[in-house]
């Protein structure tokens, strides 16, 4: 791609990403307005609102400042799935009604989301300007969380989708977490292959450090990449 074109790509992105971001705290803040029912829904509930619209608004803030890209992704397919991984459960509020499950099980949801949106915002921070939801290589990130496995970000917001998953439990939201864990799987893929060419040191980094799951022993020397 050639660079007139890495930067038009690179300021949709900031406007879409933005843009999004600003749509979904307004929603957040204008309901709080509306219903004022926040009291009644729990600590735990607001903990979690709190949460997310601090996420949203960190990566709203990291996408505007961050450094342009030294290498793109080629062809249409890993931005399509970037965009799907990272919009597809907006597909939730579509399905049919969840299962009533039991308020201990809720409260768990609630707290595995807490959990995710907070380390989520975290890994946001240790990214800084070189954060991008599309695959793009701008600057390599290997130190603290970076250090134990090569996609933190991914896992946080896995940790956050299981959250979803079980507190709006059905056999449609499974579904839909394991389509969007796939989907999360591949981004990982076309980001790795960005980042082996953009940086010759990425190789050595991914034979010794596990793709997702910490502390996952190595097999071999077979060089992936990170993101």
């Amino acid at each position: 791609m050639s660079n007139r074109h890495l930067i038009i790509a690179d300021v949709i992105g900031r406007i879409g990403i933005c843009s999004y971001s600003i749509l979904v705290v307004w929603t957040k803040i204008a309901r709080t307005m509306t219903t004022g029912d926040y009291p009644s829904r729990g600590a735990v509930f607001l903990i979690a609102e709190i949460a997310a619209v601090l996420f949203i608004g960190m990566m709203c803030v990291v996408t505007l400042t961050r450094m342009p890209q030294v290498r793109s992704a080629r062809g249409v397919e890993p931005y399509l799935t970037a965009i799907a991984g990272t919009f597809l459960f907006l597909l939730i509020a579509f399905l049919p009604p969840p299962m009533v499950l039991p308020d201990t099980a809720r409260l768990a949801a609630m707290v595995l989301m807490i959990i995710g949106f907070f380390s989520s915002a975290y890994m946001l921070a240790i990214l800084g300007r070189s954060f991008s939801i599309a695959p793009g290589a701008r600057a390599l990130v290997t130190t603290g969380p970076y250090s134990i496995v090569r996609h933190p970000l991914y896992l946080t917001e896995e940790i956050f989708i299981i959250g979803m998953i079980l507190f709006s439990f059905s056999q449609w939201t499974v579904l839909l977490g394991i389509v969007h864990w796939c989907l999360q799987l591949r981004r990982m893929s076309n980001e790795e292959t960005v980042l082996r060419a953009a940086f010759p040191d990425y190789r050595s980094y991914a034979e010794r450090v596990p793709k997702v799951i910490p502390f996952l022993p190595m097999r071999g020397k077979r060089a992936t990449a990170t993101g």
